[in-house]
């Protein structure tokens, strides 16, 4: 009779440990597997980048300087599509940030650890999703494979740079590679929802410094190039409405 009785106890346990664990993880939409198909968040996006470079080679370039490529906070914004299944296609864009770079190496003098070049970087990132739970849930854990396209833009040389080297001319090759990321979103109904990112990509590009004569500007004075690996981590938090 009390293993009976404990068994019942057990086994009532064990049910409403279903009902919660159902409550918590399971498809919101679940009676209406028709609902928002779109997404869009809006949210703070911070890249830090771990970059790594050959020292910069070249006409009349000096050795051991290399470049140290800094870190930046931007809004994103991210678009998504529900898709068949457990699957969404997520497009991230954002407003470009501006990323320093500061000079590394003993060939860089008093230069060393100062700013010299600042550049927007555009990097539309696509990605197709999967969610463990299902594209409905509460709690929504997800990963996600994709495709980064890295555009440099409106490159500036800075003071310290131009007032050693002159007039200076910098250039970052675009960038196509792969990324990845993880994320967990939390809904608090069909429309609103905050999501978390921890995302990384390929982004390689090939950098050329030009300087040219303050007296005469067609004449170039110095050239040095080198290839960045920026091995970027991208955080970001955002708030997003479903339509």
């Amino acid at each position: 009779m009390m293993r009976q009785s404990r068994f019942h106890v057990l086994r009532g346990a064990l049910m409403a440990a279903g009902l919660l664990a159902g409550a918590v993880f399971a498809p919101a939409a679940m009676a209406d597997d028709t609902g928002p198909q779109n997404t869009v968040f809006v949210g703070l996006a911070y890249l830090q980048n771990h970059s790594k470079s050959a020292d910069l080679s070249g006409y009349n370039t000096p050795p051991n300087l290399n470049l140290d490529v800094g870190d930046a906070t931007t809004l994103g914004v991210v678009y998504v599509r529900n898709l068949p299944g457990p699957f969404t296609f997520e497009l991230v864009l954002g407003y470009p940030p501006r990323v320093r770079t500061d000079a590394a190496g003993s060939g860089w003098g008093a230069l060393r650890g100062a700013g010299v070049t600042d550049v927007d970087v555009y990097s539309p990132t696509a990605f197709i999703n999967y969610h463990f739970f299902g594209d409905y849930a509460k709690w929504d854990p997800f990963v996600g494979v994709g495709l980064n396209y890295t555009k440099f833009t409106n490159t500036k040389a800075l003071p310290p740079l131009t007032g050693a080297q002159g007039p200076t001319q910098i250039s970052l090759s675009d960038s196509w590679g792969a990324a990845a990321h993880v994320g967990l979103i939390y809904r608090f109904n069909s429309k609103w929802s905050v999501v978390g990112t921890v995302a990384v990509a390929d982004v390689q590009s090939d950098l050329t410094s030009t300087s040219y004569s303050p007296i005469n500007p067609s004449v170039i004075t110095s050239q040095a190039k080198t290839h960045i690996n920026f091995h970027p981590v991208i955080y970001t938090l955002a708030v997003g409405y479903s339509f």
